[in-house]
């Protein structure tokens, strides 16, 4: 049985002890997001997820709460809403379970990794087909990877990984430099044609409940490049894929997205290449953020991993030749200095 040590806790227990009692609550692992998660054991029926808000603005939830319906309306896999607790802010769902892919992946061969990244990118497919001729229906329609948006993650990944965590003071021309940088890839990607987008759609927002993939925390949804949820699972922080499925999965989804020429492949991937660079130098902005300003230090054994992507692409492209000084020194060598302990 769970024991509430604060008020907030307490809150929670009487909350969901309202009709009928529950039996048992058990408190979940946490995410980056201020929300706390219980599971909830009835007597009579089966268990349940209770999705706490208590540090978030006021009205986060109800943005969880217009996707769901969004997603769920659409005939998209996404956890069933049982009940909102609008007064105290808690949003009780259906319980998918702890199978995240991340730790399926864990325990899986190389084959089933293949067919679960397939459905991954499949699921993709279908929420592109069921929202590409939409304009409206929820906020994300309203919201976009614009280049002020992107460049802001940017900013925050200087601040919370640059300044707060490693303690980097750059030079004058290195910080120029950097900018420059930041610049150039923000604005190639803003020019791209924008299409509804998960926002975070990783092995940690992904639930394998039965043999179906339901996706999780879709709050943040908006309007983004093709690639942006693409890069987000194949490049994910939480797992290394091999290079070989990886690009399998890219030519994959270009070609069933029309297109089928080389040239198209190509540019296809080169914004691939360029969104992941984008979102992982924003993920080691999270993983900063987590770890200084949350006292979150197990997120930093994934920043090796996230800055070798960061390497790899910036090495891959001739434009990016004069920045990568720059990029090694400030993001990709300090990166690597982080083990697995954090």
């Amino acid at each position: 049985m769970f024991e509430a040590k604060s008020d907030f806790e307490q809150s929670i227990l009487k909350l969901l002890s309202r009709g009928e009692a529950p039996n048992a609550i058990v408190q979940l692992a946490g995410d980056a997001s201020n929300r706390s998660f219980f599971r909830v054991f009835y007597p009579n029926r089966l268990p349940a997820v209770a999705m706490a808000y208590h540090d978030a603005g006021i009205g986060d939830e109800e943005g969880f709460l217009e996707i769901q319906h969004f997603l769920k309306n659409l005939g998209l896999p996404v956890p069933a809403i049982y009940n909102y607790f609008r007064e105290d802010r808690v949003v009780l769902l259906e319980d998918l379970g702890d199978d995240l892919l991340e730790k399926v992946v864990e325990r899986s061969d190389k084959t089933s990794v293949a067919g679960l990244y397939r459905q991954a990118v499949d699921l993709l497919l279908t929420l592109r087909k069921a929202t590409m001729k939409l304009s409206s229906g929820c906020r994300a329609f309203n919201l976009a990877f614009d280049q002020e948006k992107l460049m802001q993650e940017m900013e925050f990944f200087k601040d919370h990984f640059v300044r707060s965590l490693c303690r980097i003071n750059s030079s004058a021309s290195a910080s120029v430099a950097l900018d420059r940088f930041f610049l150039k890839i923000c604005s190639i990607l803003a020019e791209e044609p924008k299409i509804f987008t998960h926002r975070d759609y990783h092995s940690r927002n992904l639930i394998l409940s039965g043999d179906q993939l339901v996706m999780i925390d879709f709050q943040d949804a908006r309007m983004g490049p093709a690639q942006y949820d693409l890069a987000s699972v194949l490049r994910d922080s939480y797992v290394t894929l091999p290079q070989q499925l990886v690009d399998t999965l890219v030519n994959y989804y270009a070609e069933m997205t029309g297109n089928t020429s080389q040239e198209s492949i190509q540019r296809f991937r080169y914004i691939f290449d360029v969104m992941s660079l984008q979102r992982n130098i924003k993920a080691l902005g999270t993983f900063g953020y987590q770890a200084t300003a949350r006292g979150k230090r197990n997120y930093l054994k994934s920043v090796p991993r996230t800055g070798a992507y960061i390497a790899g692409n910036i090495a891959k492209y001739k434009e990016f030749g004069v920045f990568r000084s720059v990029v090694e020194d400030v993001i990709c060598s300090p990166a690597a200095e982080f083990g697995e302990a954090g």
